[in-house]
């Protein structure tokens, strides 16, 4: 090996590296200083749109479809505080609720037990603690891990704890609409609520209505039958039942209740129940 050859391998990892990662560090800031700047002129160019729910009720198409379709800004996420770990969702709260201006908030709900088995699904891994790929439970062991782990709960408390507490809308204080959506306003912020369940044609006529976008189309994506687990979901679904202590906690929750008409809850009832 020549000189210049033994120079360049050597040299190579102590120089090029550093190089390399500073050049990467510095359009990575560049990047994010444009977006910011971006993100600021967007936020004055229309009313943001927020599509702040629970996960699993499929937010996620009415998110990407808008995302394609409205010239404003338009975030998802399942909390909201100024400690979001994305700086997009910090500078959406300090513009609606520091500042105090105009936000579009569209928020989905979705049955609850069916909710909660997409979930458990979703985050199979973390829940278990096995990779899907690896796993081997029964359909039995499914239903223990799912009513010993999965926090049941948290449909029933999403809209007071997040809905409520950071807006100031109380969306139970008068009843739900037969027609599967309602808009309730509170100063500058606007919030849509619909069910899931509604067809894709209702969700989109809801939401052109909403704001006033009248080009809006839906778009699916991430449907639970379309993952890797799709079999053992559909399983679990079609032949797991549930104890009358777990029926009965979602069931009579002021959650489904509200949300849900008696035949609605009354079905699922028969669906998931032992009895």
């Amino acid at each position: 090996m020549s000189n210049k050859k033994r120079y360049m391998s050597y040299s190579k990892p102590i120089f090029f590296k550093p190089i390399k990662r500073a050049k990467k560090g510095l359009v990575g800031a560049i990047k994010l200083f444009r977006d910011k700047i971006l993100f600021r002129y967007y936020l004055r160019k229309n009313t943001p749109v927020f599509i702040y729910q629970m996960g699993k009720v499929g937010s996620k198409s009415v998110f990407k479809s808008l995302c394609h379709q409205y010239s404003g800004i338009v975030l998802h996420a399942h909390y909201f505080n100024p400690n979001h770990t994305d700086w997009r969702v910090r500078r959406l709260y300090h513009w609606a609720i520091a500042k105090a201006m105009p936000l579009n908030v569209i928020s989905l709900t979705r049955e609850p037990i069916s909710r909660n088995v997409s979930a458990f699904f979703q985050n199979f891994d973390s829940i278990t603690g096995v990779s899907y790929h690896k796993a081997n439970f029964s359909l039995e062991e499914l239903k223990s891990i799912f009513l010993t782990k999965y926090p049941q709960e948290k449909p029933l408390r999403w809209f007071d704890k997040n809905i409520k507490e950071n807006f100031g809308i109380d969306v139970c204080a008068n009843s739900f609409p037969k027609c599967g959506y309602a808009i309730y306003c509170h100063k500058k912020i606007r919030l849509l609520v619909m069910r899931s369940e509604m067809s894709d044609t209702e969700k989109v006529e809801v939401i052109r209505v909403f704001l006033d976008f009248n080009n809006f189309h839906l778009v699916n994506t991430n449907i639970s039958e379309e993952k890797e687990y799709a079999l053992t979901y559909k399983d679990f679904k079609d032949n797991v039942t549930f104890p009358k202590v777990y029926i009965d906690m979602m069931c009579k929750s002021k959650y489904f209740n509200y949300f849900y008409e008696q035949d609605v809850i009354n079905a699922v009832r028969k669906k998931w129940s032992e009895e």
